[in-house]
Protein backbone atom coordinates (compact mmCIF):
# COMPACT_ATOMS: atom_id res chain seq x y z
CA UNK A 1 0.00 0.00 0.00
CA UNK A 2 1.74 3.04 -1.09
CA UNK A 3 0.49 6.68 0.33
CA UNK A 4 1.53 10.65 -0.46
CA UNK A 5 3.63 12.15 2.22
CA UNK A 6 3.82 16.01 2.69
CA UNK A 7 7.25 17.09 3.54
CA UNK A 8 7.57 20.08 5.50
CA UNK A 9 8.85 22.17 2.21
CA UNK A 10 5.44 21.28 0.55
CA UNK A 11 7.13 18.89 -1.60
CA UNK A 12 4.88 15.63 -2.47
CA UNK A 13 7.10 12.47 -2.79
CA UNK A 14 5.92 9.15 -2.40
CA UNK A 15 6.03 7.24 1.04
CA UNK A 16 5.19 3.26 1.31
CA UNK A 17 3.88 1.89 4.46
CA UNK A 18 5.76 -0.83 6.79
CA UNK A 19 5.24 -2.64 9.95
CA UNK A 20 7.49 -1.30 12.63
CA UNK A 21 7.81 -4.35 14.64
CA UNK A 22 9.79 -2.36 17.59
CA UNK A 23 6.94 0.22 18.01
CA UNK A 24 3.97 -2.66 16.73
CA UNK A 25 2.66 -0.02 14.42
CA UNK A 26 2.43 1.22 10.78
CA UNK A 27 5.02 3.75 10.27
CA UNK A 28 5.23 5.70 6.23
CA UNK A 29 9.02 5.18 5.13
CA UNK A 30 9.99 8.00 2.85
CA UNK A 31 11.44 7.36 -0.87
CA UNK A 32 13.19 9.49 -2.51
CA UNK A 33 13.29 8.82 -6.57
CA UNK A 34 15.77 10.20 -9.40
CA UNK A 35 12.38 11.63 -11.06
CA UNK A 36 11.58 13.96 -7.95
CA UNK A 37 15.07 15.25 -7.93
CA UNK A 38 15.15 15.95 -11.73
CA UNK A 39 11.48 17.82 -10.72
CA UNK A 40 12.87 19.66 -7.76
CA UNK A 41 15.91 20.73 -10.00
CA UNK A 42 14.12 21.78 -13.11
CA UNK A 43 16.42 19.39 -15.21
CA UNK A 44 15.87 15.91 -16.53
CA UNK A 45 16.45 12.56 -14.89
CA UNK A 46 20.13 12.12 -17.36
CA UNK A 47 21.27 15.34 -15.98
CA UNK A 48 21.12 14.11 -12.54
CA UNK A 49 22.12 10.38 -13.22
CA UNK A 50 25.37 12.42 -14.99
CA UNK A 51 25.71 14.08 -12.09
CA UNK A 52 25.46 11.44 -9.56
CA UNK A 53 28.21 9.26 -11.54
CA UNK A 54 30.70 12.18 -11.19
CA UNK A 55 30.50 13.05 -15.56
CA UNK A 56 31.86 15.73 -17.06
CA UNK A 57 29.48 16.72 -19.79
CA UNK A 58 27.71 18.87 -16.90
CA UNK A 59 27.80 22.40 -16.05
CA UNK A 60 28.97 23.48 -12.36
CA UNK A 61 26.22 25.46 -12.12
CA UNK A 62 23.89 22.12 -12.85
CA UNK A 63 25.83 20.17 -11.10
CA UNK A 64 25.58 22.13 -7.94
CA UNK A 65 21.82 22.54 -8.27
CA UNK A 66 21.46 19.32 -8.14
CA UNK A 67 23.73 18.11 -5.55
CA UNK A 68 21.76 20.87 -3.71
CA UNK A 69 18.57 19.08 -4.36
CA UNK A 70 19.79 15.53 -3.54
CA UNK A 71 20.88 17.00 -0.23
CA UNK A 72 17.68 18.46 0.35
CA UNK A 73 15.89 15.43 -0.20
CA UNK A 74 17.92 12.69 1.46
CA UNK A 75 18.25 10.71 -1.77
CA UNK A 76 20.31 7.66 -2.56
CA UNK A 77 20.90 6.23 -5.13
CA UNK A 78 19.32 2.46 -5.96
CA UNK A 79 23.35 1.03 -6.16
CA UNK A 80 21.22 -2.33 -7.08
CA UNK A 81 19.57 -0.98 -9.70
CA UNK A 82 22.60 1.13 -11.19
CA UNK A 83 24.61 -2.17 -11.19
CA UNK A 84 21.93 -3.91 -13.44
CA UNK A 85 22.09 -0.96 -15.72
CA UNK A 86 25.32 -0.86 -16.06
CA UNK A 87 26.70 -4.29 -15.47
CA UNK A 88 29.38 -3.21 -12.63
CA UNK A 89 28.94 -3.46 -9.01
CA UNK A 90 32.23 -1.44 -8.79
CA UNK A 91 32.72 -3.90 -5.46
CA UNK A 92 35.88 -6.44 -5.28
CA UNK A 93 34.85 -9.57 -3.36
CA UNK A 94 37.82 -11.51 -1.25
CA UNK A 95 37.49 -14.93 0.19
CA UNK A 96 40.18 -16.20 3.01
CA UNK A 97 40.53 -19.08 4.99
CA UNK A 98 39.28 -17.53 8.04
CA UNK A 99 38.90 -13.89 8.71
CA UNK A 100 38.89 -14.01 12.67
CA UNK A 101 42.90 -15.45 12.52
CA UNK A 102 45.34 -12.56 13.51
CA UNK A 103 47.60 -13.80 10.85
CA UNK A 104 45.34 -11.40 8.32
CA UNK A 105 45.95 -8.36 9.95
CA UNK A 106 48.30 -6.82 7.55
CA UNK A 107 46.84 -8.70 4.47
CA UNK A 108 43.49 -6.78 5.26
CA UNK A 109 44.89 -3.57 6.05
CA UNK A 110 46.50 -3.94 2.33
CA UNK A 111 43.08 -4.67 1.20
CA UNK A 112 41.65 -1.35 2.43
CA UNK A 113 44.28 0.86 1.76
CA UNK A 114 43.83 -0.63 -2.09
CA UNK A 115 40.35 0.24 -1.50
CA UNK A 116 41.12 3.48 -0.29
CA UNK A 117 43.30 4.16 -3.65
CA UNK A 118 40.62 2.78 -6.36
CA UNK A 119 36.79 3.57 -6.82
CA UNK A 120 36.18 -0.07 -5.42
CA UNK A 121 34.38 -0.99 -2.47
CA UNK A 122 35.63 -4.60 -0.90
CA UNK A 123 33.39 -7.43 0.06
CA UNK A 124 34.88 -9.87 2.92
CA UNK A 125 34.01 -13.71 2.86
CA UNK A 126 35.38 -15.92 5.60
CA UNK A 127 35.80 -19.75 4.83
CA UNK A 128 37.12 -21.65 7.43
CA UNK A 129 39.85 -23.09 7.09
CA UNK A 130 39.97 -25.83 3.16
CA UNK A 131 36.44 -25.81 3.28
CA UNK A 132 35.92 -26.34 0.06
CA UNK A 133 32.27 -25.95 -0.04
CA UNK A 134 32.18 -23.22 1.87
CA UNK A 135 34.41 -21.39 -0.45
CA UNK A 136 32.70 -22.09 -3.51
CA UNK A 137 29.29 -21.29 -2.25
CA UNK A 138 31.07 -17.37 -1.68
CA UNK A 139 32.36 -17.55 -5.00
CA UNK A 140 29.04 -18.38 -6.55
CA UNK A 141 27.63 -15.85 -4.43
CA UNK A 142 30.35 -13.11 -5.63
CA UNK A 143 30.29 -13.69 -9.01
CA UNK A 144 26.71 -13.74 -9.57
CA UNK A 145 26.36 -10.13 -10.19
CA UNK A 146 27.68 -9.05 -6.44
CA UNK A 147 31.13 -8.10 -7.27
CA UNK A 148 32.97 -7.35 -10.38
CA UNK A 149 36.00 -9.42 -9.45
CA UNK A 150 37.01 -12.11 -7.05
CA UNK A 151 40.72 -12.02 -4.79
CA UNK A 152 40.98 -15.89 -3.81
CA UNK A 153 43.49 -16.11 -1.21
CA UNK A 154 45.08 -19.13 0.45
CA UNK A 155 47.57 -21.82 -0.94
CA UNK A 156 44.98 -25.31 -0.61
CA UNK A 157 45.99 -27.32 -2.89
CA UNK A 158 42.00 -28.00 -2.87
CA UNK A 159 41.56 -25.03 -4.38
CA UNK A 160 41.87 -26.54 -7.99
CA UNK A 161 38.29 -26.86 -8.23
CA UNK A 162 37.15 -23.58 -7.53
CA UNK A 163 39.69 -22.21 -10.19
CA UNK A 164 38.88 -24.45 -12.81
CA UNK A 165 35.11 -23.55 -12.13
CA UNK A 166 35.97 -19.60 -12.37
CA UNK A 167 38.33 -20.34 -15.35
CA UNK A 168 35.26 -21.45 -17.31
CA UNK A 169 33.32 -18.55 -16.54
CA UNK A 170 35.80 -15.95 -17.40
CA UNK A 171 34.84 -14.07 -14.37
CA UNK A 172 37.98 -12.23 -13.39
CA UNK A 173 39.98 -13.15 -10.09
CA UNK A 174 43.18 -13.23 -8.72
CA UNK A 175 45.26 -15.85 -6.25
CA UNK A 176 47.40 -14.78 -3.60
CA UNK A 177 49.55 -17.97 -2.40
CA UNK A 178 48.42 -19.86 -4.88
CA UNK A 179 48.94 -21.05 -8.71
CA UNK A 180 47.64 -23.34 -10.94
CA UNK A 181 50.18 -22.23 -14.24
CA UNK A 182 47.64 -24.57 -16.56
CA UNK A 183 45.02 -22.31 -15.68
CA UNK A 184 46.82 -19.31 -16.92
CA UNK A 185 46.31 -17.42 -13.95
CA UNK A 186 46.97 -13.82 -11.99
CA UNK A 187 48.83 -14.58 -8.74
CA UNK A 188 50.81 -13.27 -6.23
CA UNK A 189 53.40 -15.36 -4.51
CA UNK A 190 55.54 -15.22 -1.62
CA UNK A 191 58.73 -16.83 -1.87
CA UNK A 192 58.22 -19.49 0.50
CA UNK A 193 60.99 -22.05 -0.84
CA UNK A 194 63.94 -19.45 -0.78
CA UNK A 195 62.49 -18.29 2.21
CA UNK A 196 62.78 -21.42 4.09
CA UNK A 197 66.41 -21.88 2.65
CA UNK A 198 67.38 -18.48 3.96
CA UNK A 199 65.80 -19.22 7.51
CA UNK A 200 67.99 -22.90 7.85
CA UNK A 201 70.80 -21.25 6.51
CA UNK A 202 70.80 -18.61 9.38
CA UNK A 203 70.30 -21.29 11.64
CA UNK A 204 73.40 -23.63 10.18
CA UNK A 205 75.98 -19.90 10.25
CA UNK A 206 75.46 -20.12 14.32
CA UNK A 207 76.85 -23.73 14.58
CA UNK A 208 73.70 -25.39 14.78
CA UNK A 209 74.07 -28.73 12.64
CA UNK A 210 70.74 -30.58 14.38
CA UNK A 211 68.27 -28.26 13.04
CA UNK A 212 64.75 -30.42 12.84
CA UNK A 213 61.45 -29.06 11.11
CA UNK A 214 58.05 -29.00 12.15
CA UNK A 215 56.21 -28.74 8.61
CA UNK A 216 52.43 -27.34 8.35
CA UNK A 217 49.18 -27.92 7.07
CA UNK A 218 49.44 -30.92 4.17
CA UNK A 219 46.60 -29.49 2.06
CA UNK A 220 49.03 -26.08 1.37
CA UNK A 221 51.63 -25.45 -1.49
CA UNK A 222 53.27 -23.43 0.75
CA UNK A 223 53.97 -25.98 3.08
CA UNK A 224 55.21 -28.15 0.04
CA UNK A 225 57.47 -25.48 -0.26
CA UNK A 226 58.63 -24.40 3.11
CA UNK A 227 59.31 -28.19 3.60
CA UNK A 228 61.83 -28.40 0.21
CA UNK A 229 63.34 -25.19 1.17
CA UNK A 230 63.93 -27.10 4.40
CA UNK A 231 65.61 -29.94 2.73
CA UNK A 232 67.79 -28.07 0.25
CA UNK A 233 69.44 -25.67 2.77
CA UNK A 234 70.31 -29.08 5.53
CA UNK A 235 71.76 -30.51 1.80
CA UNK A 236 73.79 -27.32 0.73
CA UNK A 237 75.32 -27.22 4.31
CA UNK A 238 76.17 -30.84 4.54
CA UNK A 239 73.94 -31.09 7.29
CA UNK A 240 72.31 -34.86 8.08
CA UNK A 241 68.57 -35.30 8.34
CA UNK A 242 67.66 -37.67 10.70
CA UNK A 243 64.73 -40.12 10.80
CA UNK A 244 62.57 -38.33 13.48
CA UNK A 245 64.12 -34.70 12.58
CA UNK A 246 60.78 -34.00 10.14
CA UNK A 247 57.75 -33.82 11.81
CA UNK A 248 54.41 -32.92 10.44
CA UNK A 249 51.30 -31.74 11.88
CA UNK A 250 47.52 -31.67 11.15
CA UNK A 251 45.46 -28.71 9.76
CA UNK A 252 45.55 -27.32 13.47
CA UNK A 253 48.44 -25.54 14.47
CA UNK A 254 48.08 -26.36 17.93
CA UNK A 255 49.62 -29.35 16.85
CA UNK A 256 52.81 -28.09 16.89
CA UNK A 257 52.89 -28.62 20.62
CA UNK A 258 52.64 -32.40 20.54
CA UNK A 259 55.28 -32.74 17.80
CA UNK A 260 57.71 -30.18 19.64
CA UNK A 261 57.56 -32.80 22.81
CA UNK A 262 58.03 -35.61 20.14
CA UNK A 263 61.36 -33.71 19.16
CA UNK A 264 62.49 -33.02 22.79
CA UNK A 265 62.13 -36.66 23.95
CA UNK A 266 65.30 -38.03 21.57
CA UNK A 267 67.56 -37.28 24.30
CA UNK A 268 71.05 -37.07 23.54
CA UNK A 269 69.83 -37.07 19.44
CA UNK A 270 67.66 -34.13 20.06
CA UNK A 271 67.75 -31.15 17.96
CA UNK A 272 69.45 -28.09 18.98
CA UNK A 273 66.92 -25.81 16.91
CA UNK A 274 64.01 -26.09 15.50
CA UNK A 275 62.30 -24.52 12.27
CA UNK A 276 58.41 -24.18 12.16
CA UNK A 277 56.63 -23.75 9.34
CA UNK A 278 55.08 -20.99 10.73
CA UNK A 279 54.59 -18.69 13.41
CA UNK A 280 51.70 -19.91 14.73
CA UNK A 281 53.16 -23.72 14.94
CA UNK A 282 56.28 -22.41 16.18
CA UNK A 283 54.70 -20.65 19.06
CA UNK A 284 53.03 -23.63 20.20
CA UNK A 285 56.28 -25.62 19.97
CA UNK A 286 57.97 -23.12 22.33
CA UNK A 287 55.19 -23.28 24.79
CA UNK A 288 56.03 -27.00 25.05
CA UNK A 289 59.59 -26.65 25.72
CA UNK A 290 58.83 -24.21 28.32
CA UNK A 291 56.22 -26.35 29.59
CA UNK A 292 59.09 -29.33 29.77
CA UNK A 293 61.31 -26.85 31.65
CA UNK A 294 63.71 -26.25 28.17
CA UNK A 295 64.70 -22.69 27.96
CA UNK A 296 64.17 -20.95 24.48
CA UNK A 297 66.77 -20.31 23.19
CA UNK A 298 69.54 -21.32 25.89
CA UNK A 299 68.68 -24.92 25.35
CA UNK A 300 66.85 -25.18 22.14
CA UNK A 301 66.71 -22.43 19.11
CA UNK A 302 63.16 -21.90 17.57
CA UNK A 303 62.30 -19.86 14.60
CA UNK A 304 59.44 -19.35 12.28
CA UNK A 305 58.01 -18.04 9.52
CA UNK A 306 55.26 -15.32 8.44
CA UNK A 307 55.87 -12.50 11.04
CA UNK A 308 52.98 -13.05 12.19
CA UNK A 309 52.31 -9.54 13.99
CA UNK A 310 49.65 -10.94 16.65
CA UNK A 311 50.32 -14.84 17.89
CA UNK A 312 47.60 -16.97 19.00
CA UNK A 313 46.19 -18.12 22.12
CA UNK A 314 47.84 -15.27 24.50
CA UNK A 315 51.10 -16.22 23.48
CA UNK A 316 53.66 -15.17 25.94
CA UNK A 317 57.05 -16.78 25.02
CA UNK A 318 59.82 -14.85 23.92
CA UNK A 319 59.71 -12.99 20.54
CA UNK A 320 60.11 -15.53 17.41
CA UNK A 321 62.48 -15.17 15.06
CA UNK A 322 61.09 -15.61 11.69
CA UNK A 323 60.33 -14.77 7.63
CA UNK A 324 58.73 -12.00 7.01
CA UNK A 325 56.58 -11.92 3.81
CA UNK A 326 54.88 -8.51 3.08
CA UNK A 327 51.04 -9.31 3.36
CA UNK A 328 50.22 -5.44 3.40
CA UNK A 329 51.79 -5.09 0.48
CA UNK A 330 50.53 -8.27 -1.17
CA UNK A 331 47.37 -6.72 -0.38
CA UNK A 332 47.44 -3.69 -1.34
CA UNK A 333 49.17 -4.84 -4.80
CA UNK A 334 46.21 -7.23 -5.26
CA UNK A 335 43.46 -5.14 -5.61
CA UNK A 336 45.43 -2.49 -7.81
CA UNK A 337 46.06 -5.17 -9.80
CA UNK A 338 42.65 -6.49 -10.03
CA UNK A 339 41.40 -3.44 -10.86
CA UNK A 340 43.46 -2.52 -13.58
CA UNK A 341 42.33 -6.32 -15.09
CA UNK A 342 38.33 -5.20 -14.43
CA UNK A 343 39.61 -1.72 -16.53
CA UNK A 344 41.25 -3.68 -19.49
CA UNK A 345 43.93 -1.32 -18.48
CA UNK A 346 46.49 -4.66 -18.34
CA UNK A 347 49.23 -5.27 -21.37
CA UNK A 348 50.69 -8.81 -20.22
CA UNK A 349 48.71 -11.92 -20.79
CA UNK A 350 49.31 -13.22 -17.19
CA UNK A 351 50.67 -11.77 -14.00
CA UNK A 352 52.93 -13.68 -11.73
CA UNK A 353 54.22 -11.72 -9.29
CA UNK A 354 56.61 -13.34 -6.21
CA UNK A 355 57.72 -11.44 -2.98
CA UNK A 356 60.65 -11.83 -1.73
CA UNK A 357 61.23 -12.58 2.34
CA UNK A 358 63.32 -10.86 4.94
CA UNK A 359 64.66 -12.79 8.27
CA UNK A 360 63.44 -10.96 11.48
CA UNK A 361 65.65 -11.58 14.72
CA UNK A 362 64.16 -11.74 17.54
CA UNK A 363 64.91 -13.36 20.61
CA UNK A 364 63.84 -17.40 20.07
CA UNK A 365 67.21 -18.25 18.41
CA UNK A 366 70.66 -18.09 20.02
CA UNK A 367 74.01 -19.24 18.91
CA UNK A 368 74.74 -23.16 19.68
CA UNK A 369 77.07 -23.28 22.33
CA UNK A 370 79.07 -26.51 21.82
CA UNK A 371 76.93 -27.41 25.25
CA UNK A 372 76.36 -31.91 24.82
CA UNK A 373 71.73 -31.32 24.83
CA UNK A 374 70.73 -31.55 28.48
CA UNK A 375 68.28 -35.02 28.78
Amino acid sequence: MQKTLTCPQGTDIMGIWEWDRFHKKRRLYRVVTIKKVAEMAGVSRSTVSRVINDEQNVSCKVKERVLHTIQELGYSPNNAARSLAKHKTNAIGVVVNNLHDPFFYDLIRGFEQGAAETSYNIVFCSALGGDVVGKERYVRYLSNGVTDGIILYGSYISDEHIINELSKTGFPYVLIENDFSNKNTNCMLIDNLDGAKDAVDYLASLHHTKIAHISGNPNKKVTIDRFNGYLESMHKNSLEIHENYIQHTTADYTSGYERMKTLLSLGENRPTAVFCSDDAIASFAIRAAMDLSFRVPEDISVMGFDNQKILPDNYRGPGITTVEQPLYQIGLDSICLLTKLLENKLTEKRIHNVYSTKIVIRDSVAPYNGVAPRV
